[in-house]
This record gives C-alpha cells, sequence and structure tokens, in this order.
C-alpha cells in the first residue's frame, strides 16, 4: 500500500504492523513543524497510535486550550494526538483546517477515522469479508488482494452525465469514500460511517444592517487566507477575472505586503492563434481583467500562461492515474500544467484557489426567487428582479420560472419547456442501452429544471457534491505543489449557511455579498463585472491537434469489455471523424465536441487502465500485514 502511495508523500515514510494491523504514511514537508513529526505517533502509556495527513489551521488555539508546551516543536500530528487524548471523538469539533488521520486502540480493537469538514484531505476504504482497509487514495486499497476491481455502474454513468451521486460512491464497486465531514468507526464486528458536521448546522448570523454580513465576510475571508500562508516556500495563487480566485488573491496580497512579501499571481490566456470569439456573456480571455486586480497591488507579480505546445492525451493519461478516476474539462488541465510548471521554476510550493467559492462566497441559486414568492414577500421579490435584470443577470422569463417552480408541476413544466432545449444539454455518449437502463432522460430533466425553493435545500446539495481531497492528493502528486482554498474554510462555511439566503441577491446582484464585500479591495471593472470568463475558449485548437491520439487511444478503448459496454463507441468514431472547422464558439459545437468528446475519451482511458479484462490487477510485490480482523 505505501508503495502504492509513494507519489502522494515522497519525503518521509513511516511504518508499524502487529498480528491485527499495519499502520504507516508516506508524508510531504510543508512546514517548519514537519521536522518533529514522528509518525506513527503513540500515546506515553502505548494505549494508542495515531497516523494522520494534517494541516491544522489553529494551532495557537489548541496549544492554548491543550496546555501544550514549547508548541512551536511539535509538529501538527502531535498536537492532533494530544486533541485525541483530551476529546476523543470530539476533537473534530475543535479542529480547523485539512485532515485525514486514524487512531489505533489496541486494547479495544478500535479503528477511527475522520476528514475534515469541507474535504481538503481525501480518504477511502475497503471493508472485505474478513480485514478492512483504509488509505488516502484508492491506489492504496486495489494492490490489495481480495479487494474488488469492478466499476461503480452508476457511478460511471452519472459522472458522463453530470448527474448527482452518492456521496460515498467511487468509480470502484470495492471501495468507499469517507465523505467531508465524516468519521468512520471500525470494530471486529461492525463498521459505521457517519457524518459529524455540516455546513446546514450552523447557527443563525443575522445583522442588523446589510453592511455588516460584508464586512463580517472579509474578517473571516482574511483569517482563512492568512491560516493558509504557513510554508516553507513562497506562495502563489490562481486569478482569473472571476470573483472568487481575485478576492483570494487581493486577500493574499494584503496579508503578505504586511510582512513585505510578494505574491506571484498566474492566470490562463487564450493561445495567440485562437479565434477570439466567445458565446454571448462570455469573457473569451481573462488577462485584462486579471491585469486590473493585479495593477491594484504593488507586491504582486503577474504571469499570463496558456497551453501552447503541451499535449491534450498525454495530459489526460497523467491526471486520471494519479486521480483514481477520469479527468474532466481535459483542456483546462493543459493551461493548468502550464501555471504549475511556471510557479515550480518560481520555487513556489503551496498556490492558493477559490474553487470553492461558488459554494461559499459567491454562492447564488435563483431558488432564493421561489422562496421569496412562497413566503409571499412579492414587493422585495419585484424589486430583486428588477435590479438583477437592470444588470443583465437574468430574464423575466427565468425569473418567473424560478419564482413559480414549486407550483408548476413537473409534467406542466416539461410540456412548457421545448425538447431541443433539453436535447442541448443532453449528448453524453453513452450506449443507448444504459441510458435507458439508467433513466437518463428523466433524471437530467429533473436536474436542470427541477430543484426546490428552498434555497437551503439547494445550498446543501451544492455543498454536497464539492469534495477536492482527491485532485488536492493527485496535484501534489504530478506537480509538487499544495493548493490551498481559503473558500473552503469551515468557517467561511459556517458563516455562508448560516445568513439569510437574501444577502446573496441584495441590492439586485448577483453573488451579491461577496461583490459588497470586496468594494474598494477589487476594481469595480472585476468586482461588478457579470459576464463569465470562459475557461479554455480555444479548446478547439489542442482538442484538435489531438485527433489523431484520439483515433489510436479509440482502438485501444474499444478493446475494453468494460469501456464497450458503457460507451457508444460509434458515435465517439463520428465525433472524431467531423470535427468542425468553425462555430466552435456555439453552444451544440462545444457541448459535443469539447464536452461530451473529451469527457468519453477520458473515461474509456480510465475504463481500459482499470479493467481486469485487458491487463490483470496489480498486486503488492509484499505480503500485506492481515489489517483488522
Amino acid at each position: 500500500m505505501l508503495s502504492a502511495l509513494e507519489p502522494y508523500g515522497r519525503d518521509r515514510k513511516c511504518f508499524w504492523d502487529d498480528r491485527r494491523i499495519a499502520i504507516g504514511a508516506n508524508l510531504s514537508n510543508s512546514f517548519s513543524e514537519d521536522q518533529f513529526d514522528q509518525q506513527p505517533l503513540w500515546s506515553q502509556d502505548r494505549s494508542v497510535c495515531l497516523v494522520a495527513d494534517v494541516r491544522l489551521d489553529n494551532r495557537a488555539d489548541l496549544a492554548r486550550q491543550l496546555g501544550l508546551v514549547h508548541p512551536e516543536a511539535l509538529s501538527d500530528s502531535s498536537f492532533l494526538l494530544a486533541a485525541w487524548l483530551r476529546w476523543g471523538e470530539s476533537c473534530v469539533d475543535r479542529l480547523l483546517g485539512a485532515f485525514a488521520f486514524a487512531v489505533w486502540t489496541p486494547a479495544w480493537q478500535q479503528l477511527f477515522a475522520a476528514r475534515d469538514h469541507s474535504g481538503e484531505r481525501p480518504l477511502f476504504y475497503h471493508r472485505g469479508k474478513d480485514f478492512f482497509a483504509l488509505a488516502s487514495m484508492p491506489q492504496g486499497l486495489l494492490v490489495l488482494p481480495g479487494v474488488d476491481h469492478g466499476f461503480q455502474q452508476s457511478r460511471v454513468v452519472e459522472w458522463l452525465t453530470s448527474l448527482p451521486y452518492q456521496r460515498g460512491e467511487t468509480f470502484f464497486a470495492g471501495i468507499d469514500r469517507v465523505p467531508p465531514g465524516h468519521l468512520i468507526l471500525v470494530t471486529p464486528d461492525t463498521c459505521e460511517c457517519r457524518q459529524y458536521w455540516h455546513p446546514a448546522n450552523a447557527r443563525p448570523t443575522r445583522f442588523k444592517r446589510d453592511e455588516e454580513y460584508a464586512e463580517a465576510l472579509v474578517e473571516i475571508l482574511d483569517a482563512a487566507t492568512e491560516a493558509r500562508l504557513r510554508s516553507t516556500q513562497p506562495i502563489g495563487s490562481f486569478l482569473s477575472a472571476g470573483l472568487d480566485s481575485s478576492s483570494v488573491t487581493a486577500s493574499a496580497a494584503r496579508l503578505l505586503a504586511a510582512r513585505g512579501e510578494h505574491l506571484t499571481a498566474f492566470t490562463s490566456v487564450p493561445r495567440l492563434d485562437f479565434n477570439g470569439l466567445a458565446p454571448s456573456g462570455y469573457l473569451p480571455s481573462e488577462g485584462d481583467l486579471a491585469a486590473e486586480v493585479a495593477r491594484q497591488y504593488a507586491n504582486i507579480e503577474h504571469v499570463l500562461v496558456d497551453s501552447r505546445g503541451r499535449d491534450l492525451l498525454s495530459s489526460m493519461k497523467t491526471w486520471t492515474d494519479a486521480w483514481d478516476q477520469p479527468s474532466p474539462n481535459l483542456v483546462n488541465s493543459l493551461w493548468m500544467g502550464a501555471i504549475f510548471d511556471q510557479a515550480r521554476q518560481r520555487g513556489i510550493g503551496v498556490l492558493l484557489s477559490g474553487d470553492n467559492g461558488n459554494c461559499t462566497i459567491s454562492w447564488t441559486n435563483w431558488s432564493i426567487l421561489g422562496d421569496l414568492f412562497l413566503r409571499g414577500r412579492w414587493l422585495k421579490l419585484a424589486r430583486t428582479v428588477h435590479g438583477l435584470r437592470g444588470h443583465g443577470a437574468i430574464s423575466y422569463k427565468t425569473a418567473i420560472r424560478f419564482s413559480t417552480r414549486s407550483v408548476v408541476p413537473q409534467r406542466l413544466m416539461r410540456s412548457l419547456l421545448a425538447k431541443g432545449n433539453l436535447e442541448s444539454l443532453y449528448k453524453p455518449l453513452i450506449n443507448p442501452e444504459w441510458a435507458k437502463q439508467f433513466n437518463l432522460e428523466e433524471r437530467a430533466f429533473d436536474t436542470i429544471y427541477g430543484g426546490s425553493s428552498n434555497p437551503m435545500d439547494e445550498h446543501n446539495k451544492f455543498f454536497e457534491h464539492c469534495d477536492a481531497g482527491s485532485l488536492n492528493a493527485a496535484t501534489l502528486a504530478v506537480t509538487g505543489i499544495e493548493v490551498r482554498d481559503p473558500t473552503a474554510d469551515k468557517r467561511i462555511l459556517d458563516f455562508c449557511f448560516s445568513i439569510p439566503p437574501e444577502q446573496y441577491l441584495a441590492e439586485g446582484l448577483s453573488r451579491s455579498l461577496i461583490r459588497r464585500a470586496m468594494k474598494g479591495r477589487l476594481p469595480d471593472s472585476v468586482r461588478l463585472e457579470t459576464r463569465r470568463g470562459l475557461q479554455s475558449a480555444d479548446w478547439y485548437l489542442p482538442v484538435g491537434e489531438a485527433l489523431p491520439a484520439m483515433r489510436a487511444e479509440l482502438a485501444m478503448i474499444a478493446q475494453s469489455p468494460a469501456a464497450r459496454e458503457v460507451l457508444d463507441l460509434p458515435r465517439i468514431h463520428t465525433l472524431i471523424d467531423t470535427f468542425p472547422t468553425s462555430g466552435f464558439e456555439n453552444a451544440e459545437v462545444r457541448i459535443q465536441w469539447h464536452s461530451a468528446l473529451t469527457y468519453a475519451i477520458s473515461m474509456g482511458y480510465f475504463l481500459r487502465s482499470h479493467d481486469s479484462a485487458v491487463q490483470p490487477p496489480a498486486r503488492s510485490a509484499e505480503p500485506v500485514a492481515a489489517p483488522v480482523q
């Protein structure tokens, strides 16, 4: 298991075992305190043993509460062990940061493990007939004899169609995920995975004035960002023209300036041979607006990157292998790879992102309009819609649909919407028989046009499908750089789920909360921009260049029984052979050749890579110590 997981922690290896259990970890050095890390950690009386992948963001508070002596000479794992010894399972309620850890209690033959609140660190497990195994990534479990290598069919289909999935599911039938904010308790007779935290349970936050909500968000965002600046290497950030990454970059620049340090911010831009076209309402290039953010802070070095010279299929295989799942958005991986290369050349060890911002600081869902309608707040609803329409954020037709969604029967809704409208959004390259078997058209309709008029329900659904843990681990394995997201901080989540939903549409602004919070911190050209940045607007260039490689890959995919069963291989062939020469900015073209085709090729590679009918499952070269029995 350790050998399979070595890419995810290349600096140090630790291991201990007895006749009942084997415990180990591959660790990476990120902090000066890591020099004191001596995992696996045993309590002085040898009553418990801990192993952890952890970054604690509230070390000072914990040191004070636990009465730790010389905390500067203690690793984060030592803090975690002290917290466990003081508070037991409830220690997770007192932690801030990113963690996945396990505690073994020999006297009780009990294994306890937990993931952090927002899932910054991954954790997976296998429950076999006579053994239990836990690992950071599926690769650590797939090498074990007895672990099922079959695919979870429902998860495969849901990924290809971007449909919601069960939180604990993975692509492998024999492996489950510990969801964010969950713990798992294992004894010789039981295995229980349960939730210990959810942002929906946060206490309501109520202020008298709208301005107070914006001011509170700024304070929490700064605290979350500052916690993620702890590093032995220089810090960088992703910087788009959007609100999330620009807000994080602005916060980091201000905090680093106070230390006399600079920040390197990276922006993806289209290639020079891009035709400059984009759909209405989208920015084809985010470079100019991102530059305006950078110019506002003297300590920001701004770097523009594009995907020139990068191979789409090679990138896909690298990320899919490291991620233990198909790699979506293949073209995005090219410019992301370019950013990581540039960051590595500058010695940067941490890149800040705002990936979770859509769920927290900039969340907006039109269900808020339906909530106002159902509560009889029609004047407030009318003013909100009028303001949104004035800013170009919504049409009256869309506003009416979302306002009345809960009172219009689904059957009537389906008859009111043009069939072609649904078909334009629903073109996965799935075997037609599978599409019927999993009722995909109905589920796609419900996902796109269904939903609740309860904003909390919709917010909860959004959160429950945000899980960056595996991608964070894969990024570290592929690039050697750690991605940290302040917008995924527990304090941010608690705050953003505790405020009145109307705060996200206050003053007739979409994403109102963050727009108001960033007044004075971001240029108004960025803060008030309603067009969205179009990532990989030049997608057709690398995809067109990769067509020969796709044909070769498709021939290999066709050798996999699993891939033949799932994918519509004739349609994939047709799309490759009929790649268009124009209209790349049109939705119909983008959906088929940018989304459906690349998703299908990625899934095909994943399936054939793990299909035992194509190649036998990997086996550990060394005897495996028997886990809990």
